[in-house]
């Protein structure tokens, strides 16, 4: 079978689209489409990078074919050049799907429903709502809104990542044809990780437990909160790690310097294939988002990564996560007295891999995904 994905964002970013585009490599020839829009610095606009983004390009990943989406940016600010990369994008997916014979396009709100023998509309977060909390052109919540829309009208059938979005779309057409498939983990990267490394390189001494907070650091991340709820606690045998890169991160920085918070270690972006080793270090984990629409209804990666690792996790009450019922996770609300009093609560826990995470092994959420791809759910 011959697949075409459409991610929401650029290759490069890790995301749901990589774990099921290359377990669905395994068995299928799969094609993705690539494109970005991070050139913000005048000089980025003079660069070799920005030359080659207004091209078509092609290059490999391991056994998936990633097609470079040809694009001028930055287009958020305006609406006639996000019309005119629409357009771009449209054409190229149409060619794609003439010239390698694809069966089946997986699409997301980036390109608008192309002509194809099947359409999967993956309705991978509530975007809209993202847009709406934290963009800076929230009108573009609207284009957002009215391209899932025709997704959800058009599709042959919906994957939503959450049990929340799976109600909505069922709302909105028949039930039958609207699976949930969440995000997932590759539990056995987990089960062989090893944490003294991390540990040892970080000068994080063996007898302090560990709080961590592995995450891309976005506006809704919560990472404030979590620092002022460690600053709560204080005692000295605890530390926190703070894995991931992002717009809070600068200012994280400056908030435990003016404070004068101790035991408090920043990573930066560490390789995916680390990961594993970073949670191994810890003792619990964390998730401090904020309580919005869009948190409401997203399918927290990172609660089955800490849970693979068996790790006590402290999270925001959110709706899809209140509805996972992981023995593990304990739910507090988004203020920082909460999340300290949860934090105390785990560090009590011992470490344990719940028996739900078996539902969200990637290898068994790929073989669902592709049953729904070749019509036989």
């Amino acid at each position: 079978m011959n697949i075409l994905w459409i991610p929401h964002t650029s290759w490069r970013v890790p995301q749901r689209a990589h774990l099921f585009c290359r377990a669905l490599a395994e068995r299928h020839t799969v094609h993705v489409t690539d494109w970005a829009a991070d050139f913000t610095r005048p000089a980025d606009f003079f660069s070799r990078r920005y030359l080659r983004n207004v091209f078509y390009r092609r290059f490999q990943d391991g056994n998936i074919t990633v097609h470079g989406v040809p694009r001028l940016t930055p287009a958020i600010f305006s609406p006639t050049l996000r019309r005119f990369n629409t357009r771009l994008f449209a054409n190229l997916v149409a060619r794609l799907i003439a010239e390698y014979r694809i069966d089946v396009v997986v699409g997301t709100f980036v390109c608008p429903p192309p002509q194809a023998p099947r359409l999967i509309f993956d309705w991978f977060d509530d975007n809209a709502a993202y847009w709406r909390a934290y963009g800076r052109w929230p009108a573009y919540a609207d284009e957002i809104e009215t391209i899932e829309q025709s997704y959800l009208q058009r599709a042959e059938a919906v994957v939503a990542v959450s049990s929340v979005l799976a109600e909505r779309a069922r709302q909105q057409r028949d039930p039958a044809t609207v699976h949930w498939i969440p995000n997932g983990v590759e539990r056995a990267r987990y089960q062989a990780a090893n944490g003294d490394r991390v540990r040892r390189q970080l000068g994080i001494a063996s007898q302090q437990l560990t709080i961590g907070f592995v995450s891309a650091l976005g506006e809704f991340s919560g990472l404030t909160r979590l620092l002022q709820a460690f600053s709560m606690l204080q005692d000295e045998r605890l530390a926190l790690l703070v894995v991931g890169d992002g717009p809070q991160l600068l200012s994280a920085r400056a908030w435990v310097n003016r404070h004068g918070l101790k035991n408090v270690f920043f990573t930066g972006k560490v390789p995916f294939s680390e990961v594993p080793d970073y949670m191994a270090a810890l003792q619990v984990g964390v998730l401090p988002f904020d309580k919005t629409p869009f948190t409401e209804a997203a399918s927290p990666i990172k609660i089955f990564e800490y849970s693979a690792a068996g790790l006590p996790v402290v999270s925001t009450d959110l709706e899809e996560v209140r509805r996972m019922a992981f023995p593990n996770v304990i739910l507090v609300e988004d203020n920082p007295e909460s999340l300290a009093q949860g934090i105390c609560q785990a560090l009590h826990r011992s470490k344990a891999v719940p028996p739900q995470i078996e539902q969200y092994d990637i290898h068994y959420l790929a073989r669902r995904y592709e049953e729904i791809l070749t019509g036989n759910i």
